[in-house]
């Protein structure tokens, strides 16, 4: 079978998603009892906290499976407060993913129309799979390696296994953490 676009996006999200579910349940054995601090953290002090990192992971995701399975996106609004919260945004996105019809993706990753990239600007003529490459994806990429890099300044015990959890989840589990 070829690689379609639902393969490379709906399943890279859900491995993405995966990720940061399980290097924030790390932190939530490592964090105890401050996790308000962590949801703080930032790596430098002109980037988002955490809880913005985990916002903007989750929200980007949602954009590319609502414009890939044909349905208005959903607006989580404000940070998550609380490490629950992020795990919540995740698990819900998540399902989205989970649910998404690989024929219906594949459909709508051929199709072409408007696509807002930047709130406020005009939209262009794009296709969905156009804007979950071009825009979408390397956003969620970034979100989701700053989320491990806060992580990791905040001494949450993490290795490069951690980040491939969600993507190679057996060995990651089966050999625990390693060094990066």
């Amino acid at each position: 079978m070829a690689h379609t676009t639902y393969d490379s996006t709906i399943k890279v999200l859900q491995g993405i998603l995966q990720t940061l579910s399980h290097i924030l349940h790390k932190a939530e054995k490592h964090a105890e009892p401050n996790v308000n601090a962590l949801l703080a953290a930032r790596l430098a002090e002109d980037m988002y906290p955490l809880a913005d990192q985990i916002r903007l992971a989750t929200q980007f995701s949602e954009y590319v499976i609502a414009r890939l399975t044909g349905r208005e996106a959903r607006s989580f609004g404000g940070n998550p407060t609380s490490l629950a919260e992020c795990h919540e945004r995740i698990d819900t996105v998540l399902r989205a993913a989970n649910e998404a019809d690989r024929d219906e993706v594949n459909r709508n990753g051929d199709e072409v129309k408007p696509t807002t990239l930047v709130p406020g600007q005009d939209p262009v003529d794009m296709s969905g799979g156009a804007y979950a490459h071009i825009a979408a994806l390397p956003n969620i990429y970034f979100h989701a390696v700053t989320a491990y890099g806060i992580l990791r300044k905040e001494g949450v015990p993490l290795g490069k296994r951690d980040y491939y959890a969600g993507f190679f989840p057996a060995p990651a589990a089966a050999s625990g953490t390693a060094a990066s």
